[in-house]
C-alpha cells in the first residue's frame, strides 16, 4: 500500500512539473544592445532579429519586449531603443548602426548577412486586436526562421 501511495505521489509531482513547463511558452530572449554592439551584431551574424523600440517610458518599451519574448522559441532578439542617450546625444541615425528601411520604430526586423529581409510593425493601431498582433508576430518569426 505504501508503494502505491509513493508511486501516486511521484506521478502527481511529475505531472505538475510537465504542466508547468508547458505553460512557460517560448524560451527565447530579448537582449538590449548599445549602438556599437548592434552595429557589430548585424555585421557579424548570418541571421539577426532586431527589435527597435522608440520610447522614453520603460513600461511602453517593456510591452514590446514582452510581446516578442512570448513569441520567440530559441532565438535571441536584439533590441535597441532609439531614445537611448547615446543615440540622442550623438544625433546618430539608425542607418549608421546598420538598420535599414522605413518604419523602424516599434518594429521587429529580420536581417540576413547584414541585409534587411523582412520587417513587421508592432504598433497596436496596425492590428484589429492584441491577439491579431500576437499572431502576426508569431507568424513573422516562424516564416523567418
Amino acid at each position: 500500500m505504501k508503494r502505491r501511495w509513493i508511486g501516486g505521489f511521484v506521478f502527481a509531482v511529475i505531472a505538475i512539473i510537465l504542466v508547468s513547463c508547458g505553460e512557460q511558452g517560448a524560451t527565447g530572449q530579448v537582449e538590449s544592445l548599445s549602438p556599437d554592439e548592434m552595429k557589430e551584431t548585424i555585421a557579424n551574424n548570418d541571421d539577426v532579429y532586431v527589435l527597435v523600440t522608440d520610447s522614453s517610458e520603460e513600461e511602453e518599451r517593456q510591452e514590446y519586449i514582452d510581446l516578442v519574448e512570448e513569441n520567440i522559441e530559441n532565438d535571441t532578439v536584439y533590441e535597441i531603443n532609439a531614445q537611448d542617450s547615446e543615440i540622442l546625444e550623438n544625433e546618430m541615425q539608425l542607418s549608421e548602426i546598420g538598420l535599414e528601411g522605413t518604419q523602424l520604430f516599434q518594429s521587429l526586423s529580420y536581417y540576413k548577412n547584414g541585409e534587411l529581409q523582412k520587417r513587421i510593425s508592432l504598433r497596436t493601431q496596425k492590428y484589429e486586436s492584441l491577439d491579431d498582433r500576437k499572431k502576426a508576430v508569431s507568424q513573422f518569426i516562424n516564416e523567418s526562421s
